[in-house]
């Protein structure tokens, strides 16, 4: 929707600029006729001169201000997150311990070329030795106790990291993007309320002019207007504040944003609380993260399995031998088994150490499970208050709507003071906040609902469906 209403944009605007210019040109050839070729040359360039002036001076050359919606937000704090990359290499990083672990379960193979010289005390007896070796070292160890599949939990973990790191990027970009919306609303029944006071006002003037009210109520009518003009005035204040550090989060121009609106009443309307799944909390990033973590702790025993295994060497080579009282030289060939015997406790107390970590693991697992069971009911529980919050500020709102109507009408009657009827009116606008405010609230409580179970998908889908057509959310 975005492209096509930018596209359609520029195109008006390149059609005005051909007719402007269109019509330009035929003036140079018309104003030109009746002069001499100097004056005529001069003139029409003076006057393109001035015509390229309005043109770049033109509103539409200018850099327009863009619908930006939530989902596109979510997609530009991926790609423009410093944390996500670096986790990104991070994660890469992980991933070459698979070769190297790998590469350690087979034979390693080494070459050495050596010369020394042996001086007896007789220059007769002194001769020199030269010799050519190639070794073969293997640790049977690593492949047998599979120490790869060691590195391949700690890639899993690697990226459940860098999930985290993505899902807590979308989690504040939502709340300042919510944040947003919900002070534009502000900013929007203020408007209303100017709009009110205004015509409030001129009410009061005339009837202050008529004899039948005192200029005191056309004072507290401008005091108010003032008031509600410096409450909008710090609304949008507000508003560039969390656009700046939206923009530098996802990489948007601050003074090139537009945050398009939602229908938070379908929304709201839309949502069955009973259908959110509570069982989904398995799914958070940091829960997955700590599960892995203590299987890659349980993976931490078949390491120091591998280092009980005998280590086998085989080696061989060719010797140049001066010595005059041996036979000359020789081929060598060399080959062993190096068994572990005794190693002072250090395999027992490392597993020891691998099993009380792997413990700790776990308990912190089964705490930030509570934790979010904690957290994610408490979330469904304010989803059903916010709810029935809503419901009772709608039932006063349509009061407070005849109050206004009554007080409006016992305002020119005489029957009320004009700071009772500007405190009715107060009052509807507060509530009017109000409602907007718990129903941002809300949806703010299912995105992170959503966030929390790693259902990211159905924010996108959220924002989508019930984006004000034209306006985008």
């Amino acid at each position: 929707m975005f492209y096509i209403i930018q596209f359609k944009f520029f195109s008006v605007c390149f059609i005005r600029k051909i007719i402007k210019f269109g019509l330009v040109l035929i003036y140079f050839v018309l104003g030109s006729k009746n002069m001499t070729n100097s004056e005529s040359g001069s003139l029409c360039l003076f006057r393109l001169f001035l015509f390229l002036l309005l043109i770049n001076a033109y509103p539409g050359t200018y850099a327009q201000k863009q619908n930006v919606s939530l989902a596109q937000c979510i997609d530009s704090v991926q790609t423009n997150s410093y944390l996500l990359r670096a986790e990104e290499f991070n994660t890469k990083a992980t991933a070459r311990n698979i070769n190297i672990r790998h590469a350690a379960g087979l034979p390693s193979i080494s070459g050495d070329i050596g010369a020394e010289g042996r001086f007896l005390g007789s220059e007769q007896y002194s001769f020199a030795q030269q010799w050519t070796m190639i070794h073969g070292d293997w640790s049977p160890g690593n492949l047998i106790s599979k120490t790869e599949n060691l590195a391949r939990q700690q890639l899993v973990t690697a990226r459940l990291k860098q999930e985290k790191v993505r899902i807590d990027g979308i989690c504040r970009v939502t709340s300042l993007y919510m944040s947003v919306l919900q002070k534009q609303k502000q900013i929007e029944l203020f408007e209303k309320r100017l709009a009110f006071l205004e015509k409030h006002k001129t009410v009061a003037q005339s009837l202050w002019k008529a004899g039948v009210k005192t200029r005191l109520d056309v004072l507290q009518t401008e005091t108010e207007i003032s008031v509600t003009l410096e409450d909008k005035v710090r609304g949008e204040m507000e508003i560039r504040n969390l656009l700046q550090e939206l923009a530098v989060l996802t990489g948007f121009k601050p003074d090139g944003i537009l945050i398009g609106n939602v229908d938070a009443a379908s929304l709201v309307d839309g949502v069955d609380e009973k259908q959110l799944d509570m069982s989904l909390i398995i799914e958070n990033p940091m829960y997955k993260m700590l599960q892995s973590q203590v299987q890659t702790q349980q993976l931490q025993l078949s390491d120091i399995e591998a280092k009980q295994w005998p280590h086998v060497f085989v080696g061989g080579g060719y010797f140049v031998d001066g010595d005059p009282s041996a036979d000359g030289n020789f081929w060598s060939l060399q080959t062993g088994i190096k068994i572990p015997v005794y190693q002072w406790k250090e395999i027992k107390n490392r597993k020891s150490q691998v099993m009380l970590r792997s413990e700790a693991k776990s308990l912190e697992l089964h705490n930030l499970e509570r934790e979010l069971s904690i957290h994610v009911t408490n979330i469904l529980t304010r989803l059903e208050e916010l709810k029935k919050m809503l419901g009772v500020s709608q039932k006063r709102m349509k009061t407070l709507d005849e109050s206004l109507e009554l007080a409006l009408l016992n305002y020119k009657a005489g029957w009320i003071t004009n700071l009772e009827l500007l405190a009715v009116q107060q009052q509807v606008t507060k509530n009017m906040i109000r409602i907007e405010a718990v129903r941002l609230e809300y949806i703010l409580n299912l995105t992170e609902f959503y966030l929390t179970t790693n259902q990211v998908g159905k924010i996108k889908d959220m924002a989508a469906s019930y984006a004000i057509p034209g306006e985008g959310f």
